[in-house]
């Protein structure tokens, strides 16, 4: 969104000894000076790094079996296929643990395995694994359960399942507690034994990392030429790890460039009918972009697990047909309406509470009546517009998970800066019930009768916490930081064709910020009533920009100005991609 002059603070990234860096890195890779200082910007110098980062390929994904404990996984996944066994992979009701029990149950069905999927529901069964969804699943007498993205904490549900006879294998990418579940094996890199060199997959991403080292052992047992199946293509699953990777908002850096790149071109054209069929109901007719997955297509998925039955993302995805998968995006849009209407209700309460408590270290922001579904993103938008670590907590005393049906409030935490929530909440845990994700990105539960007693704990560890924002943080809390200062006549269209070796973006890899001063914009026009598109430069040769939300500046259209405007990536294939530049900042020329 546009950032007006009454409110901006632009700041500066690039250095003199940066411009030094980016004209030596220039000449050694044969790339413009303008690429190379957005290299230097994202700490790219080394020639192993630029080539890697510039033409990710699949030699710098790592060895699967670099994982602890992936050759156990291994191991009792084919013990399971040659038994006979029953296996139940247990997924997450958001779009990273959809996508990852879609391509596990596909793989593994068609190796012939007996296996079946359980998603929990959100309002019913909780989060992750509960001794009340395993007692359930007790029922279709599995002799293994596979976890995708959760289990990391499953301490006492892992002791439950060992108690019952049932062996379990988890994956995860979530930040373990200090005690690791007694598993029969835990693919997580983020456990603190783990010598994977890369921690930022998503929970697909440790997924697929599984069934790149189960392929690996197969071929080399000789078990498709023996049995005669057809080895499926891994790599026809990227769209999935791509998918999950981009909506759950992990890292665009090292093998994730790879898997997402790949990803992308598996859906640019769409193969998979459930991937189409959503296309279809959200519009989108163009190239399908990490911009398009995190705005439209990815709500829509989470919405079902937000608001009802996360099971029609499952279905969605395994449909084989556009037939079949019609019906479960029709639906999903319409609960993701739904949960628009939601968010806005409780959104306008809960900036209401966070305004009363700006003088605060953290917002804790508490309502009995809110939707428990909503609690993530309302402590995202909290926190990104008041730049503070903040909690949105709610009660779920029917939440038949919870023990003796006391009331017990449900939450998300999201924070800013360098902040590990994770560890912070660690010295919190007597007074929680649970809580467990990422440094960032944290859902818990505690009982109310603990609830002052941990909001005054939390704010008392937070204040003695010395929080250090990245540059992208600051941009979004205080102003904007520039990557580079360009000369007008610097946009051209090689330019474009430059910034697209640098996508695909996401955290870790933002859409660079490019200043330019003193134009003077023209063919200004307003469309869809509230956006403007405007141009720079000579006539002959100008630069469109597009300004969302910006038709109040319409007729200030045609006065100097200095602009912030950042690329983003647009067109209907691969190969057709381009460049379209969006205004971040605009303030008059001085």
């Amino acid at each position: 969104m546009l950032q007006w002059p009454e409110t901006q603070n632009w700041e500066d990234l690039e250095t003199a000894e940066n411009r030094i860096q980016a004209k030596d890195l220039s000449s050694e890779f044969e790339i413009s000076q303008i690429l190379a200082r957005l290299l230097v910007s994202r700490n790219l110098t080394s020639k192993k790094l630029v080539l890697n980062f510039l033409e990710p390929h699949s030699k710098i994904c790592h060895d699967p079996f670099l994982m602890r404990d992936m050759d156990l996984a291994v191991e009792r996944l084919i013990n399971a296929l040659c038994l006979g066994e029953k296996v139940v992979i247990y997924g997450d009701y958001d779009v990273d643990g959809t996508a990852g029990t879609v391509m596990l149950y596909r793989f593994l069905q068609r190796l012939g395995m007996r296996v079946s999927y359980f998603i929990p529901k959100r309002l019913k069964d909780g989060y992750g694994l509960t001794e009340q969804t395993l007692i359930e699943l007790q029922k279709r007498d599995p002799r293994l359960i596979i976890t995708v993205d959760n289990g990391a904490r499953a301490v006492e549900e892992a002791a439950f399942l060992k108690r019952m006879g049932i062996d379990l294998l988890i994956t995860d990418h979530h930040t373990p507690g200090e005690q690791l579940p007694d598993a029969m094996a835990m693919i997580n890199p983020m456990r603190p034994d783990c010598l994977y060199p890369f921690k930022g997959l998503s929970g697909t991403g440790v997924a697929y990392k599984l069934l790149e080292a189960l392929d690996y052992q197969l071929s080399l047992d000789g078990f498709w030429e023996r049995t005669g199946k057809v080895r499926a293509d891994l790599h026809e699953e990227l769209d999935l790890v791509a998918f999950a990777t981009i909506s759950d908002s992990m890292p665009m850096t090292d093998e994730n460039r790879f898997l997402v790149q790949k990803g992308l071109e598996h859906l640019n054209p769409c193969r998979r009918p459930g991937f189409q069929a959503l296309l279809r109901v959200c519009g989108v007719r163009g190239r399908v972009t990490p911009t398009e997955i995190s705005f439209k297509l990815a709500p829509k998925i989470n919405a079902a697990g937000r608001v009802d039955d996360p099971n029609l993302g499952v279905k969605l995805l395994l449909s084989q047909s556009l037939t079949e998968a019609r019906p479960f995006a029709d639906k999903m849009f319409s609960l993701n309406q739904q949960r628009q209407k939601i968010e806005a209700r409780v959104f306008s309460d809960a900036f209401a509470q966070a305004r009363q408590q700006i003088n605060q270290k953290a917002l804790i922001l508490v309502d009995q009546q809110w939707h428990p579904g909503v609690m993530g993103n309302i402590a995202s938008r909290i926190s990104r517009h008041f730049g503070k670590t903040t909690l949105a907590l709610t009660f779920n005393a029917g939440n038949s998970t919870e023990r003796f049906q006391e009331s017990i409030a449900v939450g998300s935490a999201r924070s800013v800066g360098d902040l590990d929530l994770c560890s912070l909440l660690q010295e919190c845990r007597q007074m929680l019930n649970r809580f467990g994700g990422h440094p960032a990105a944290v859902g818990l539960s505690l009982s109310e009768k603990n609830l002052d007693r941990f909001c005054q704990r939390f704010q008392q560890l937070l204040s003695h916490q010395s929080q250090q924002a990245s540059p992208q943080e600051k941009s979004s809390a205080v102003g904007l930081v520039i990557d580079a200062w360009l000369n007008q006549d610097e946009f051209k269209p090689q330019l474009g064709k430059e910034l697209l070796r640098l996508s695909p973006f996401g955290r870790g890899n933002p859409e660079p910020v490019l200043g330019v001063r003193n134009v003077m914009p023209h063919t200004a026009e307003v469309f869809g009533k509230k956006h403007l598109k405007f141009q720079f430069g000579p006539k002959h040769n100008s630069t469109e920009v597009i300004a969302w939300n910006g038709e109040k500046w319409f007729e200030w259209m045609g006065n100097k100005a200095d602009l912030a405007i950042s690329p983003t990536v647009y067109g209907r294939n691969i190969r057709e991609q381009k460049i379209q530049y969006q205004a971040v900042g605009i303030k008059p020329t001085k």
